[in-house]
């Protein structure tokens, strides 16, 4: 068996194989394993997550992926309050918010994560996109316009003209809800792992035989026939029963596939391009917004940055307030110059958080979008008007070549937690 990608669905489905009596090889691209998630090292010790960092509720595979392998968790910082901005003023949450969220839920659950295409809405939900609906039924428009960033963006990593109803159904029923996928105490950002998930993904790996993992080889063709599949690196050719691609649909999309894959299955991976999210961490000699009683969290409907997170790590020196744009404004500010996108960023922080934030020791930022083995985040993401004609490709193999990656999940998918199911299911079918 051979599995393309050392990302956490990779990682899982070779840990499955193995466990079966299966001698998968792995191949990954980069010169590290973890895929989505990287952690770079403090002066002090500690650390900050680039990528993926939070696990929450009924995760239940990460959890115990963490026990497993002698990692602990430790709760994401709960102090003060949170804020919020509307048309660059504090404001309270807007009055039709939690009824509009409460609507999505109730459509959500007419939606089967599996076969999102089979609701009875499909076709119409399928070819509206979230910003029309919410124009049509927040009731205002600064209501619409705070709840498109708060779904489309901090969930997806989009703009809301940029997903489907449909999708934005899909992803709340994978998650659970609205609640929980918004949460942090309770909610999908309740918990981090201490070193961070990149360490967990190392010790994963390690618990692969050294020959089985091979770094640097960068997949760019597969072929089958009935004797098995020939998997090209570069210069190497490597032979096996059957191949999973762990990897997302835009990136599976550049292998070159011998036969061809057929046309849906190519469509579907031209119709899944990548989130954009642009991730920063401001590094503190504290974590100063504690002071003025508020949590660091912040939201608003305005400016490059749609919300930020207290990311301070317990028992260690200093405060880390991270801040998150995505889609439209993502791509704004990665047209500036350094120099100009990072005073926006600055600017933005001190808007939501006071003068304090204006100065950090150190600013960090990690362009998932220009990583040529990633090229972009969270995760892939189904256009408008193409779950119907191309879902019911996602997770259907070819042959001899398997899907996995969190794109294929049908619980938590786009989470980490996703990408570890859908790696155990992709081995479980490669295996049958």
């Amino acid at each position: 068996m051979i599995v393309v990608g050392a990302g956490f669905s990779g990682l899982a489905c070779a840990l499955a194989l193995a466990e079966a009596g299966a001698e998968p090889l792995v191949l990954e691209a980069r010169d590290r394993v973890g895929g989505r998630t990287l952690s770079r090292p403090l002066p002090d010790g500690g650390w900050l997550d680039l990528g993926a960092q939070w696990i929450g509720p009924t995760q239940d595979r990460m959890y115990a992926l963490v026990s497993a392998y002698g990692l602990e968790t430790f709760p994401s910082p709960a102090h003060g309050a949170p804020t919020l901005l509307l048309d660059g003023r504090p404001a309270a949450e807007p009055a039709g918010l939690a009824a509009l969220l409460g609507t999505l839920d109730e459509l959500a659950a007419a939606v089967d994560p599996a076969a999102p295409w089979r609701a009875a809405a499909a076709a119409e939900w399928d070819r509206t996109t979230l910003g029309c609906w919410l124009a049509a039924t927040a009731g205002d428009p600064v209501t619409a316009r705070y709840a498109g960033r708060l779904l489309a963006g901090g969930l997806l990593a989009a703009s809301p003209d940029e997903v489907s109803l449909l999708q934005m159904l899909f992803y709340l029923r994978s998650g659970g809800g609205a609640g929980s996928l918004l949460g942090m105490a309770g909610g999908a950002q309740q918990d981090r792992i201490v070193g961070g998930p990149a360490a967990l993904a190392q010790r994963m790996a390690a618990a692969l035989p050294p020959e089985w993992l091979r770094l640097g080889a960068p997949v760019d063709g597969i072929a089958q026939d009935a004797a098995g599949v020939r998997v090209r690196a570069g210069d190497q050719v490597h032979r096996g029963d059957a191949v999973v691609v762990a990897l997302a649909p835009a990136l599976a999309g550049r292998i070159r596939y011998d036969p061809p894959l057929p046309a849906l299955r190519d469509g579907l991976t031209q119709r899944m391009p990548m989130g954009a999210a642009l991730k920063v961490h401001a590094r503190y000699p504290e974590p100063f917004w504690r002071a003025d009683g508020r949590s660091g969290v912040a939201t608003t409907d305005t400016g490059p940055l749609t919300e930020t997170v207290d990311n301070s790590l317990p028992g260690r020196p200093g405060g880390v307030l991270t801040g998150f744009s995505y889609g439209a404004q993502a791509r704004a500010l990665r047209r500036l110059p350094d120099a100009a996108r990072r005073a926006a960023l600055r600017d933005a922080l001190v808007a939501l958080v006071g003068p304090a934030a204006a100065e950090p020791e150190d600013l960090v930022e990690y362009d998932w979008s220009a990583d040529p083995w990633t090229r972009g985040c969270f995760c892939g993401l189904v256009t408008p008007g193409s779950w119907c004609d191309y879902g019911p490709e996602l997770r259907a193999p070819v042959g001899r070549v398997h899907w996995a990656g969190t794109e294929t999940a049908t619980r938590w998918s786009g989470y980490l937690e996703g990408a570890v199911t859908a790696g155990e299911r992709a081995a479980a079918e490669a295996l049958d």
